[in-house]
């Protein structure tokens, strides 16, 4: 079986997902934005950012080019505006990745170096699902912090995507 139409869907699903938690959060004010909330990432800003973080250094190593933060709690826009631009933008660029990804490539092993020059391999399978996987847990935490502010939360549920496409 072809794993590509699979990833091909999930990138489709992280853009709706985070289209939806992004138009919620624009419900906020810049100080709510940045307020520390005890997150794992202090504030929705934190939370929102290493998202974006993580993905441009997976995508850093797998197409060896683009972005490449220096730290996962770095803040690469501490703007509402500027974050959102950019992570339209990395959806983009995440769908676009799988889509060149020829089929043959996700049966292969990444050899990669994490943020403090440590070697490993993993199966690019794997890094892809977990590129996937990472998104979802942090727009959980995300989710929860929206709701702390008193704001109704969209659901972000994979099959409600799904409904969605009919």
């Amino acid at each position: 079986m072809d794993p590509k139409p699979h990833f091909e869907t999930l990138a489709r699903y992280n853009r709706w997902a985070n289209r939806r938690l992004y138009e919620a959060a624009a419900a906020l004010t810049g100080a709510q934005f940045v307020e520390d909330r005890g997150a794992f990432f202090g504030s929705l800003c934190g939370t929102l950012n290493h998202i974006l973080v993580a993905d441009r250094l997976w995508l850093e190593r797998i197409e060896g080019c683009g972005p490449k933060p220096s730290s996962l709690d770095e803040i690469l826009h501490g703007d509402f505006a500027g974050l959102r631009a950019a992570r339209e933008a990395e959806d983009e660029r995440i769908l676009r990745v799988v889509a060149d990804t020829p089929a043959e490539r996700f049966e292969t092993i990444l050899a990669y170096r994490n943020t403090a020059g440590v070697p490993f391999e993993l199966p690019f399978a794997q890094v892809v699902t977990h590129i996937f996987n990472h998104q979802t847990h942090h727009r959980g935490q995300a989710h929860s912090l929206l709701s702390q502010f008193g704001l109704k939360t969209p659901v972000l549920d994979f099959v409600y995507f799904l409904l969605d496409l009919r």
